[in-house]
């Protein structure tokens, strides 16, 4: 598997749509800081799912979309897909290529694919779980994520381990797990709420059911009788509307008569008023005729003014031009003479122009052949300057190596004694370095004990955190028991507080109790003593007794009679001692059956009273028998609550609430324990750690001293051949001195005979120097002679052009004025003519103007008449119009009386609607199933319906779907009970699935950290050229929370942390983790942003190494700038910014460059044999 493909468009500085098409190697992307080249980082970071605008270096996730530049609009959308070839079917799907593909749209939504198909984020996460790909795994190092490996604390680091473990789908699972099974508790917890509100609610839709069918009866007898009384007065209603029409179709008729009348007057008022406006329109059409006539005549007068005025300015504009040209033939009459002037002095100066340039010529000539002769005299001089400088070189080289070969000898006599001093140092630091390693030793050992000691005081401490914590959630688990009890005690004493303001009974016997009346003892239920087993059949052997008020005498019960009659207090049942008769026997009885009078403990003085109303009375388990009558069944019908045990459900309410804060007190000591045991825990556990470090730090300086000690060793060994050595070099520097000190002589000899050449090219360049300023100075001489000649024949010839130019324009100017003086001629004969045309004119409109003005008059005498008629008409269609208004007065009164009574009938009909759903029509067939056929009858009894909706009042609301609900809640009940096993059953199930979920973990973590530490080792130490590197777990008890701390020892130093490395160390320590990662879990592809910017040109090399080993398993794509590592690419990308803000790429790949270079190359060669 690896990346085939990234396509990018719209995303930050990638207007245009972009194709990066990728083989398996390495690829390096380049180009100038600032260009766009982190971005295709940025964008396949965020096409696999990242959803953090700040690791995209951005202020909001919008702003990925390219925001536009100076010459671009912003773009809507942004979208990157990376392709992937999946041969090997890495990835979960039966494709060979796999596209991942994400947009982004200014309206903030975000789309994601997976081969063109829409699918969620977590489909495209899940996707790359365990291949290294993800927002925490190490296949994409971005900028700073080098540094991050190391900065990160062990917990975030582990996460890394993780993804190369191949856990992360199991981390992934067992969190959904864990999430899954919060939820399934906070359903459980949801579900048995419910069902105890369920259970309350069953306990009252019983009575509400009984009471829904009492209101139902009540309602059935109010509908027929009021249904009744509603036919009757809407029979009446329509008798009284058969009355007022047949008083009212006269007045209608009448009314018709004299509208007809109306009409016949009112067209003959219309054909009168057709006519006037017909005449009217006539009128109108001749005063606009002499208007316009009038305006023609004014218009007319208007042009021939005009016309004068226009005569007169012409003839005034024909002298001015007559002026104007006289003064042009003056001008003109003088230009010539100066013309031929000028014509003549150009003539003579052209003339005279050719031998003044001919002696310049010749002047250069000469300057030329003395400025060939100094450039032949320089050349010799330059030969001779060049043998002399030459000579003067090897003379200072020679010199040079001599005082080199001086230093070298003195430089190898101090080498030599060096060497012999440090030879002696290095004997004694062995000696050092022996004792060091037994103190390390010792010192190890006893930090070994105190670790080993620590070690299993955290094991205590973990075993007692367990068994505080099992204390603490058997306490939670039992205040969770206490709340659910009292929850449902209190539910139950609010459904008895209701029942009992809803019993008129129960209210009624409350009232008596709470009273001053004389006599008054109490309900028999609180004046016996009954065994909480035998209290559900007393109720049924008791019946309505049980609640009953025991008084002394019969008035006292009168009194309290009296009493709620008065309040209005609801009734009571009274059992009277005086008349209790204590002496009757049982007359029958039962077997295997014992009398519920032995069950009862009282005072003597109810003796009397429980004997009358239990004499006759057994009990056989849960059954009650008397003599004629017999009750049992099931307990759970008493659900609802008796008020037998409300006191014991208050007791009981105070009992758990005692027990509560028991129960939280004691927690809350636990807590108190467990939070300091936890706090020593951690101090213990950080000392441990400490210990652990320490003891490592150890085990590496005894590693250190003893590699030391052989280094040592080697070093004394490479000393004293390098002593040797130098003792060799010192007698061959001494030989190369006597060689250099003979061609010094030989140099000096030379130097002399090229400095006395060098003298005589100088005396020869002097004299040829001295002639030529007096040449220059004749050539200037001539030259500006020449220049001012030019420029005065320049200024003839302009002059000759300019007077020209004068003479043609005058004569354009004669041509111009007598087509213009030619022009107004014509002009004012038109204008004459014009006048007399309109004076002609004016003189036909006058006439005419004439008789429209008569034919006016007429027009206006005849529209008087037209008007005088109508008047008439219009004064005797009024009066025949007040006599209708009265007629519509007496029909409007009637049609008044008329809705009055319609409404109350629709009223009636509403009323039947709305309340019993009901229409008139039906009513026939509701009187014939009622007895009442035809006319409603008398006896409707109006008091009765008056109780009946008194009653239904008092009832108050009523649910009348309550055995309906009931059934409802019952089988609610049962799917719910259901609901709660199944929850049970998942959730023990989920519970299994993590643990197997842990166990695997573990064991693949464990696994993986040892491979990974392995190779981590060797890595350092190929990068390092040395040196020690180690993983350490944090907590190794815990596997599957522990983080992972990283040790690492250069060669030859000794750091206590990570921190204090250098820059190009902690990058090369950084990889050295990843490419252990890569050995145990290849990822498909890496990317790094610029991860070998901090390293030099010898680690440059050895990363470079690494990166062509992995490359056989692991696509690279490396953004860089280091020319090393663009060496080993196998193809090339670069991003420019052509234009500003927005990434341009091109691309090279190297082998087939290298290919075709190789084969030009042969190509040459061949073509040259």
């Amino acid at each position: 598997m690896y990346l085939k493909s990234i396509e990018v468009y719209g995303f930050k500085s990638f207007c245009n749509k972009i194709k990066i098409p990728l083989k398996p190697g390495i690829t390096c992307i380049v180009g100038p800081n600032g260009c766009g080249k982190s971005n295709v980082v940025d964008s396949v970071r965020w096409c696999i799912g990242e959803m953090s605008w700040k690791s995209l270096r951005l202020p909001s996730m919008l702003d990925v979309i390219f925001s536009g530049t100076a010459k671009r609009q912003p773009m809507n959308i942004a979208e990157v897909s990376m392709t992937f070839d999946n041969e090997s079917k890495k990835l979960p799907f039966d494709f060979t290529e796999v596209a991942v593909t994400r947009k982004i749209y200014r309206s903030e939504e975000s789309e994601y694919f997976i081969n063109r198909v829409q699918c969620r984020l977590k489909d495209i996460r899940e996707m790359f779980l365990d291949t290294g790909i993800g927002s925490d795994g190490y296949a994409i190092i971005d900028q700073g994520g080098v540094e991050f490996v190391l900065s990160a604390n062990p917990e975030e680091r582990r996460e890394i381990f993780e993804e190369a473990a191949g856990v992360s789908k199991y981390k992934a699972k067992r969190e959904e797990a864990v999430r899954k099974l919060e939820k399934v508790d906070q359903d459980l917890a949801r579900l048995y709420d419910s069902m105890a509100l369920i259970d309350e609610q069953l306990k009252k839709l019983e009575s509400e059911a009984r009471k829904a069918r009492l209101q139902q009866k009540y309602t059935e007898e109010l509908k027929k009788a009021e249904v009744s009384l509603i036919v009757r007065e809407i029979s009446s209603y329509k008798k009284e509307i058969d009355a007022e029409n047949a008083n009212l179709a006269p007045v209608n008729s009448e009314l018709q008569e004299m509208n007809s009348a109306i009409t016949a007057v009112d067209a003959e008022i219309s054909a009168l008023n057709l006519n006037l406006t017909q005449k009217q329109e006539d009128e109108r059409i001749l005063r606009e005729t002499v208007s316009s006539i009038k305006s023609r005549i004014a218009r007319l007068e208007e042009i021939m003014v005009r016309d004068e005025q226009m005569i007169k300015e012409a003839l005034s504009r024909t002298e001015e031009l007559k002026t104007i040209e006289t003064q042009n033939a003056e001008s003109f009459e003088k230009i010539a003479p100066e013309l031929e002037d000028l014509a003549a002095k150009k003539a003579r100066a052209e003339i005279e122009l050719p031998s003044l340039k001919a002696d310049m010529e010749a002047v250069f000539e000469r300057l030329k052949k003395i400025e060939d002769e100094i450039s032949s005299v320089n050349g010799e001089a330059e030969g001779v300057n060049g043998e002399v400088n030459r000579l003067y070189q090897s003379e200072m080289d020679i010199s040079t190596g001599m005082s080199r070969t001086n230093s070298d000898i003195s430089h190898s006599g101090e080498s030599i004694l060096t060497l012999e001093k440090e030879l002696e140092q290095l004997r004694r630091k062995s000696a050092d370095i022996q004792e060091k390693i037994s103190k390390a030793k010792a010192h190890a050992d006893e930090i070994k004990k105190i670790h080993d000691s620590a070690g299993q005081t955290v094991a205590d401490m973990e075993a007692e955190i367990n068994r505080l914590e099992s204390e603490i959630s058997a306490k939670n688990a039992e205040i969770a028991e206490i709340h659910t009890a009292k929850a449902r005690i209190e539910a139950k004493l609010e459904t008895i507080t209701l029942q009992s303001e809803k019993d008129i009974y129960l209210t009624g016997t409350s009232s008596v109790l709470n009273s001053e009346i004389q006599g008054v003892r109490g309900t028999l239920r609180h004046l016996i003593n009954v065994r909480k087993e035998d209290r559900s059949v007393m109720e049924e052997a008791f019946g309505k007794f049980l609640d009953s008020v025991v008084v002394e005498t019969a008035q006292s019960a009168r009194e309290a009679i009296d009493y709620l009659r008065h309040l209005g207090k609801g009734r009571c049942r009274f059992l009277i001692l005086e008349n209790a008769n204590t002496g009757t026997s049982p007359s029958w009885n039962a077997p295997n059956a014992a009398k519920i009078r032995e069950k009862i403990s009282c005072h003597s003085d109810y003796d009397g009273i429980i004997s009358l109303l239990l004499n006759d009375v057994f009990v056989s388990g849960g059954t009650v028998m008397g003599p004629f009558w017999m009750a049992g069944g099931a307990d759970e019908i008493f659900q609802e609550g008796s008020p037998w045990d409300e006191e014991d459900l208050r007791s009981r309410t105070k009992s758990l609430e005692d027990g509560e804060k028991s129960l939280v007190s004691g927690k809350a000591e636990i807590t108190a324990k467990l939070a300091e045991t936890e706090k020593e825990l951690g101090r213990t556990r950080e000392n441990l750690q400490n210990l652990s470090m320490e003891l490592h730090k150890t085990q590496i300086q005894m590693e250190e001293a003893a590699k030391e000690l052989d280094m040592n060793v080697q070093n004394i060994d490479f000393e004293t051949k390098t002593l040797e050595k130098e003792k060799e070099e010192l007698r061959t520097f001494e030989q190369n001195l006597s060689g250099l000190q003979s061609q010094a002589s030989a140099v000096r000899k030379e130097l002399g005979e090229k400095k006395a050449a060098q003298a005589r090219s100088a005396e020869r360049r002097n004299a040829l120097q001295a002639e030529y300023p007096k040449i220059k100075e004749e050539i200037g001489v001539k030259k500006t002679r020449l220049e001012n000649f030019d420029s005065h024949l320049e200024w003839l010839k302009l002059e000759v052009t300019r007077r020209e130019t004068e003479k043609n324009e005058l004569l354009a100017e004669k041509e111009r004025i007598s087509s213009r003086k030619t022009e107004l001629a014509q002009k004012i004969a038109g204008f004459k003519l014009e006048a007399e045309d309109s004076k002609n004119a004016l003189a036909g409109l006058r006439g005419e103007l004439g008789e429209k003005e008569i034919l006016e008059k007429r027009l206006s005498i005849e529209i008087t008449d037209i008007n005088t008629n109508r008047d008439s008409l219009l004064v005797q269609i009024k009066e025949r119009r007040e006599v209708c208004q009265e007629l519509e007065t007496r029909k409007h009164a009637a049609e008044i009386r008329l809705n009055s009574l319609n409404v109350r009938i629709t009223d009636l009909e509403k009323r039947l609607t709305d309340e019993w759903n009901m229409d008139f029509m039906e009513l026939k067939s509701f009187n014939a199933q009622t007895g009442y056929a035809g006319a409603v009858p008398e006896e409707v009894d109006e008091e009765r319906v008056k109780y009946l909706r008194k009653r239904l009042e008092n009832m108050g609301p009523v649910n009348m779907t309550a055995p309906e609900e009931y059934d409802a809640m019952v089988n609610r009940y049962n799917f719910t009970n259901s609901h709660v096993e199944d929850l049970n059953r998942a959730k023990n199930d989920l519970k299994l699935a993590i643990s197997k979920i842990n166990e695997t973990t573990k064991e693949n973590f464990k696994n993986t950290f040892e491979k990974v530490r392995e190779h981590f080792r060797q890595i350092y130490g190929i990068l390092f050229d040395g040196g020690e590197a180690d993983l350490i777990l944090t907590v190794p008890d815990n596997v599957l929370e522990t983080g992972v701390e990283i040790m690492a020892h250069p060669p030859g130093k000794r750091l206590v942390s990570i921190s204090q490395l250098s820059g190009g160390e902690k990058a090369l320590t950084a990889l050295a983790l990843l490419f252990s990662f890569f050995c145990v879990n290849p990822s498909p592809f890496c990317i790094m942003d610029e991860a070998d910017a901090a390293l030099d040109e010898a680690n440059i090399e050895r990363f470079a190494r690494l990166i062509r080993e992995f490359s056989k398993s692991t696509q690279f794509l490396i953004i860089t700038h280091n020319k090393r590592t663009m060496e080993c690419a196998d193809v090339l990308y670069g991003v420019t910014m052509e234009e500003l803000g927005v990434s341009k790429l091109i691309s090279v790949d190297l082998k087939r460059a290298s290919a075709l270079a190789e084969q030009q190359e042969a190509t040459a060669v061949t073509s040259n044999r």
